[in-house]
């Protein structure tokens, strides 16, 4: 079908005119009479926009508007902002029995307006919990194992699987967005805000972090699987779901309804198998080198300054240094005129006491130069940190915490000195490790051992039942 058959030629000629942003303010409005307000009349809503769109009727430029006699005060602005809205197809407009005027809002405008709004406003809730959502729906089905509730919870369980997968593509081309944005970006400020107000803000605390905390794809990933599996090997159960689809859809095969409930089962299975690997690894790395990227852009703009600012700072830095300022006074000369002022404090008669060079018995000899016997001692020193804090090395450590357990929680943990507390903090940094013979789960809490304050989490020995 033809989208325009169903909307309106001109619905999107307001978006592109040069009221565009007063036009799409007013289609907020609209949007929260209608969340309001069961039946809209039109006098309620021009009063809303009088009241909340007062200052961008005041500034807008309507020149170009064909504006009537009685609409040129901002009241009769707002009259026509609703007659413009009616007709470009945004509304319709009726009189009802009471001769008042009322507004209807097509289901095409509806959806068209609820979609601007959540792309100009990030929700709070970007992330729906698609991961626990599943989980929570196919536990309670599996205590029940009634087939109604098990056919929803499979079809729920699909349908936030594809959600979940279509969230993370979002952060994906979100991330590569913004690294174009960072290429065309030349002011050290925007940079920043662009990273931090906005990036950090809509994609990583609102998306990614969720799903890696609280939505945990790891902590619920095995149960949602086990859950499915434990359904396929029971027949009974795959037959209860199949008959119940028939008693409620007529003229419907038992081969297609047993195949799509299987295929259903076997995508959420699949898919969480896949998400680690095709799109969580994927977007952390993509996010690691735009956060680099992000770093390098910063420290390039901030050392590249060449407004007129950031040359007289240079200028000034070689001024002031003692080597350079007789130089560069010479060289700028012809192009500045600079005077030399000074000025009498109640510290000028204020001497600074040299220092005495002590003189030396003996002279210390080095077989080597100072500067390779510092590049070697840092070498050395990263050497022994490497080692002692290795991945081997924290693996050992959990082992030892497990001892002949295949799981403990961290209220069991001893951390009697700093190198416990390191060893901890790492094993969790390393928990999702591929080469890692544990898993961590973590409880919203945090518990006291010794003088040091930890979150409340399990370690399981991976591989363990």
């Amino acid at each position: 079908m033809n989208l325009y058959d169903i909307i309106p030629e001109n619905l999107f000629s307001v978006l592109v005119s040069k009221n565009k942003n007063l036009y799409v303010k007013t289609l907020f409005v609209l949007l929260d009479a209608f969340k309001q307000h069961l039946k809209i009349s039109k006098d309620e809503l021009i009063s809303m926009i009088n009241a909340q769109l007062d200052d961008d009727i005041i500034s807008a430029d309507f020149t170009e508007e064909e504006l009537l006699e009685s609409e040129q005060s901002i009241s009769g602005k707002a009259h026509f902002l609703v007659r413009k809205l009616k007709s470009t197809g945004w509304i319709l407009i009726e009189t009802e029995n009471d001769f008042r005027e009322y507004i209807t809002v097509p289901g095409f405008s509806y959806k068209i307006i609820q979609l601007l709004y959540d792309v100009a406003n990030v929700s709070e809730t970007e992330n729906f919990a698609y991961v626990y959502s599943t989980y929570s729906s196919l536990e309670i089905a599996k205590k029940t194992r009634d087939p109604f509730e098990m056919i929803t919870a499979l079809n729920d369980g699909a349908e936030r699987t594809e959600r979940l997968v279509e969230s993370l593509k979002s952060v994906y081309h979100s991330i590569t967005y913004y690294n174009q944005q960072l290429i065309n970006t030349l002011n050290v400020n925007n940079v920043l805000h662009s990273h931090y107000e906005i990036f950090q803000e809509d994609v990583i605390l609102k998306i990614l972090r969720p799903l890696k905390i609280k939505d945990s794809v790891p902590k619920y990933k095995i149960p949602i699987q086990n859950i499915l599996k434990l359904w396929i090997a029971e027949e009974d159960v795959i037959e209860d779901m199949v008959q119940y689809r028939l008693s409620k859809q007529n003229d419907n095969d038992e081969g297609e309804i047993r195949n799509d409930i299987l295929r259903k089962i076997h995508y959420i299975i699949d898919t969480y198998d896949n998400l680690d690997k095709k799109f969580i690894s994927v977007i952390d790395e993509k996010n690691r080198r735009y956060t680099r990227a992000t770093t390098q852009k910063i420290d390039y703009l901030i050392n590249s300054d060449q407004s007129v600012k950031g040359n007289l700072i240079s200028l000034l830095k070689y001024l002031s240094d003692d080597e350079t300022a007789d130089k560069t006074f010479q060289l700028i000369s012809d192009s500045f005129e600079l005077y030399e002022q000074l000025f009498i404090s109640d510290e000028s008669l204020y001497e600074k006491k040299k220092a005495v060079k002590r003189s030396r018995n003996s002279e210390l000899i080095m077989t080597e130069g100072p500067i390779d016997f510092e590049i070697k001692a840092k070498a050395m020193a990263m050497q022994v940190l490497n080692n002692k804090y290795s991945k081997k090395n924290v693996n050992e450590y959990v082992d030892k915490l497990l001892g002949e357990k295949n799981e403990i929680t961290s209220r069991e943990i001893v951390i009697g000195n700093d190198d416990d507390y390191i060893m901890t903090l790492l094993s969790v940094v390393q928990a999702n490790d591929r080469g890692s013979k544990y898993t961590i789960e973590f409880a919203d809490e945090d518990v006291l051992s010794g003088k040091y304050e930890i979150p409340l989490m399990t370690y399981r020995r991976r591989g363990a039942k």
